[in-house]
């Protein structure tokens, strides 16, 4: 039942009455303890409980406003721009611009300039290529024409999958392509990469997976926010409950872990101390491992002045090179090596126990 506008203002003016003592002992109004001057008035009373009403609904307003900006942010990385839903295990990164490097100037010098990138959208692995998916696709690969330098290994088959070349990532990221229907994106004279020791060319517009870029990799580990030590927000700190590192308390400060050395939950059963993938909380973008567990291959050859001289748009590093990129730190680093803005490189016949890798897609 509705209740009347008088109804109302009877109601708060009782209320009135009784908080001044306008009623006697006895209970009967008493004409000598009546409103004063003071007291409002039935209409003011009305126009003030309107105005809470409306100050009630504007904070309402502006807290579903904000739920519906979070949504839509949930929205973009779930469902994307085009509502396309990402492929099952990865998220969209947005295209757009990010400033790459290190922002607090506290590294090596390869880490600079600071320099503003272009995107274009693509899908990322969520998680770090875990044993599991390794064996699937390689055990298809070899009955179906693919030669690997390293047969690949994991600590269990949730851990991710290590001591595996450059040549072996980007070769398996062709099988899995082509085991899913897809078009392979690495091809060698025009024929899909599968065997040897080659640099292949990349179809960047393919629809298969492939190595990020060494942009790509940075804009994806950052989450959406800027200026940003680690893979989080909020603090620029590291410590145990974050990150699979190894950590070294105030050296440097912002290492502020309560436990030091290996992460204790995982410094058992012999080297690595690798960790089950997806076990610590996700960036903004809802990639988890960004920072420790493992390092992760890149596409991009190394060059240590590249920075000074990178594309806007889309950069994909040097043209040529001997050594390949490797980013995210590990189980064995410091807190210094977990930072996005940190840069490494390798051989792209190197292998390690603490070396894997995540793979990217084109999205629409």
């Amino acid at each position: 039942m509705k209740t009347s506008k008088w109804t109302v203002i009877v109601a708060v003016a009782v209320g009135l009455f009784w908080a001044h003592g306008a009623w006697g002992a006895g209970g009967a109004l008493d004409p000598t303890n009546a409103p004063g001057p003071s007291m409002y008035s039935l209409e003011e009373l009305y126009q003030k409980l309107l105005e809470t009403q409306q100050n009630v609904l504007e904070t309402q307003q502006n807290v579903l406003a904000n739920e519906q900006r979070l949504l839509a942010i949930e929205d973009i990385v779930r469902v994307g721009y085009y509502g396309v839903a990402p492929p099952l295990g990865m998220a969209l990164i947005p295209a757009g611009d990010f400033v790459m490097g290190d922002t607090f100037a506290e590294g090596s010098s390869d880490e600079l300039p600071l320099h503003t990138n272009t995107l274009s959208a693509f899908y990322m692995d969520q998680t770090e290529v875990t044993k599991a998916q390794w064996d699937a696709v390689y055990t298809w690969a070899l009955a179906n024409g693919y030669t690997f330098d390293n047969g690949g290994s994991g600590k269990a088959t949730n851990h991710p999958v290590q001591l595996v070349s450059w040549y072996d990532c980007v070769k398996w990221a062709n099988a899995r392509s082509v085991k899913e229907g897809l078009t392979a994106c690495y091809t060698v004279a025009g024929n899909v990469y599968r065997t040897g020791q080659s640099a292949p060319d990349c179809n960047w517009t393919a629809n298969g997976y492939r190595l990020p870029t060494e942009a790509e990799w940075e804009k994806a580990a950052r989450g959406g926010a800027a200026g940003t030590r680690f893979p989080w927000t909020g603090v620029d700190t590291i410590q145990h409950a974050r990150a699979n590192y190894l950590a070294d308390p105030g050296f440097p400060a912002y290492d502020t872990s309560p436990t030091s050395g290996y992460h204790p939950d995982y410094q058992s059963g012999g080297f690595p101390y690798t960790s089950p993938v997806g076990v610590f909380a996700p960036n903004g973008y809802g990639l988890y491992d960004m920072a420790g567990n493992v390092y992760e291959w890149c596409w991009d050859w190394y060059d240590g002045s590249f920075y000074a001289s990178s594309p806007d748009e889309d950069p994909r590093g040097p043209a040529s090179g001997t050594v390949r990129l490797w980013r995210g730190g590990m189980w064995y680093q410091f807190a210094s090596g977990c930072r996005v803005a940190n840069r490494f490189n390798q051989s792209p016949v190197f292998e390690s126990d603490t070396l894997g890798f995540r793979l990217v897609r084109a999205a629409p």
